[in-house]
């Protein structure tokens, strides 16, 4: 290709890029395949397209975690070896609905780039204005970013030179997509006691949840602690996964104390001289000063306890048979 020719493609190319880009049209795609990330956010898709194909990727209506999206072009020598000769774009107000036997549609062109000169490219497609996305020597962030508001995403691919070969029109595009997640999970609590009066409070890490039904939390392992002046607290250490929520259930526990005793079954045994039945159990008991009396055959042992709120006890007979040989 002479130096004269080449300035007539490159001339050629950017007056139809610039015509294309900033205006409502309508136009005609070979076929849209459809990517669905619906369910599985740690996924990955791939698809085999055309270069007069498009892809919509649809999104799960909770888009909490996704910041964006990861598209990976694998190009072919057949369209790398023509520099400019197809386009990337991604549109947005795309009407209708995409599906796989809907050819023609009308769409906002928000950006469009032709496919650069070597085999392999990422475009990362911002979703949130308020992202980690970077551009990288791997990697390139448009500066645009599609209103997702139907739940999905539209990219249109398309020839924008002519006279390239029927190898090169006839060529596959190996696309790879996957979503660009914020490094946070949620956590889910749910307190059980139906008695409760007043609101227990949450910490996580030794912070105050001000909002505990939209938890937002980095990856990786916290402290939670529920509060309450009429419960016991509860700790717990949880671990949070990327994307994913995570469900813990907090029984609360009065603040009353609790005694189990345990002891042989032909023990009697009486709590401040009265009879007490409830072996193996947690009962609750008064706070206070407390006398444990065990009766077993003629001998009988004695303990005083001291009870408070809030702690329990364990009161456990046992009888040893200590053998020795001389």
């Amino acid at each position: 290709m002479n130096g004269k020719y080449a300035k007539k493609i490159a001339f050629f190319t950017f007056t139809c890029l610039f015509s294309l880009l900033y205006a409502g049209e309508s136009f005609r795609v070979r076929k849209v395949h459809s990517l669905n990330f619906s369910e599985d956010l740690q996924s990955e898709k791939n698809v085999s397209i055309g270069i007069n194909d498009s892809v919509a990727v649809f999104l799960p209506q909770d888009r909490t975690f996704i910041e964006g999206l990861e598209v990976r072009i694998q190009i072919p020598q057949a369209v790398s070896s023509w520099r400019d000769s197809v386009a990337c774009s991604v549109y947005d107000n795309i009407t209708p609905i995409p599906k796989e036997n809907q050819i023609d549609y009308t769409g906002t062109k928000l950006f469009l780039t032709p496919l650069p000169s070597k085999l392999s490219w990422i475009m990362k497609i911002p979703l949130k204005e308020n992202n980690s996305i970077k551009d990288s020597q791997y990697a390139s962030k448009i500066h645009i970013m599609p209103d997702t508001k139907d739940g999905f995403a539209f990219i249109r691919f398309q020839p924008v030179m002519k006279g390239v070969p029927e190898e090169t029109l006839n060529a596959t595009l190996n696309i790879s997509v996957k979503p660009i997640l914020i490094n946070k999970g949620r956590l889910n609590i749910k307190i059980e006691n139906k008695e409760i009066n007043k609101k227990p409070e949450i910490y996580i890490d030794e912070n105050l949840i001000s909002n505990p039904d939209n938890i937002l939390l980095d990856s990786g392992m916290h402290n939670l602690s529920v509060q309450s002046e009429e419960y016991r607290a509860e700790v717990r250490t949880i671990y949070i996964e990327q994307a994913k929520t995570t469900d813990i259930n907090i029984t609360l526990k009065s603040i009353k104390p609790t005694l189990k005793v345990s002891c042989p079954g032909n023990a009697q045994v009486f709590i401040d001289n009265k009879p007490f039945t409830q072996l193996e159990k947690e009962v609750e008991i008064e706070e206070g000063e407390h006398k444990i009396r065990f009766v077993i055959g003629g001998y009988e042992i004695i303990r005083s306890l001291s009870v408070l709120n809030g702690k329990s006890y364990t009161a456990n007979l046992s009888i040893d048979l200590d053998l020795a040989e001389e």
